[in-house]
């Protein structure tokens, strides 16, 4: 790490190791918060206790609707939320590995532009 901005370096080079070595810490850190919010996810609740927790028949305020809709409403409210949840965990997914390859790129690119040539 010395050797990206020691004396012998031109100024362009000193300015192109700083862009690149701040691109590849952002980089670190976004991975670790994507990591983060996939070990952390969100668990699913099965229909019986999201219908206990969330759609609770006594909660909901009833006039003239009978209970039968109000439980297709709850199923159908269920099978959404079941099906954001999933999508979100799929893009945390697809996030970490273009993070990952970021970072590979980075570093690569940064360690190529710093090789003593013998």
């Amino acid at each position: 790490m010395a050797k990206l901005f020691s004396k012998e370096k031109d100024i362009v080079l000193k300015v192109i190791n700083s862009i690149l070595v701040i691109w590849l810490i952002a980089a670190i850190v976004i991975t670790f918060g994507v990591g983060i919010r996939i070990f952390n996810k969100d668990v699913t609740l099965s229909y019986s206790d999201y219908s206990k927790q969330i759609c609770d028949l006594d909660k909901i305020p009833t006039e003239e609707i009978d209970q039968q809709t109000i439980k297709d409403n709850c199923y159908a409210s269920y099978i959404a939320e079941k099906k954001e949840n999933e999508s979100y965990n799929k893009a945390n997914v697809n996030n970490i590995l273009v993070s990952l390859s970021n970072i590979v790129i980075v570093a690569l690119f940064l360690s190529l532009l710093n090789r003593k040539y013998k």
